[in-house]
């Protein structure tokens, strides 16, 4: 049998790929609207060195008063035994555990600067795909951790938060 000159068998096989292609072309387009993936991977982190990161936080503390940020802050990703050990100064404690429960206290700050004791530490590197996960739009990984900022002979604090946020 055939249509036009066509048989039909060519026809259905046409319809039937043009159907496949559209599902493709949908599924492809449903992957890339946003919301669809919404845990970031870890092509998705942006990296920092200690120099680097002291420049982003310093600058933007200068820069306050602009709008409702409160600019640039150190979250450091630890237990709270390791920051009262030692941590980066103005840097606020929020475990990894309690990250969504205390975002509503960082959501103001333009930049997060998460960091861990050392390189590839998985708390910071969860937290940071976690705040980026809640909405957060500027978060940065130290690369190194605290380690690689006392490699870079930068101070250190001792003590409790002052911030109230442990």
């Amino acid at each position: 049998m055939t249509f036009g000159s066509f048989p039909v068998s060519v026809l259905r096989c046409r319809r039937f790929i043009f159907r496949i292609s559209l599902m493709c072309v949908a599924a492809i387009l449903l992957a890339a609207l946003p919301g669809c993936n919404s845990k970031p991977s870890d092509r998705a982190l942006v990296f920092v060195t200690p120099t680097e990161g002291e420049q982003i936080v310093q600058g933007q503390k200068r820069l306050l008063g602009i709008g409702n940020s409160k600019g640039g802050v150190w979250i450091d990703a630890r237990t709270p035994q390791a920051y009262q050990a030692e941590h980066i100064p103005g840097a606020i404690n929020v475990p990894f555990e309690r990250v969504t429960e205390e975002y509503d206290r960082l959501k103001d700050y333009s930049t997060i600067i998460v960091y861990g004791e050392e390189y590839n530490d998985a708390r910071a590197l969860g937290m940071s795909k976690r705040l980026m996960a809640l909405g957060h739009k500027d978060v940065r990984t130290l690369t190194g951790g605290l380690r690689a900022w006392k490699t870079a002979n930068l101070p250190t604090s001792k003590g409790s938060n002052a911030s109230g946020v442990n």
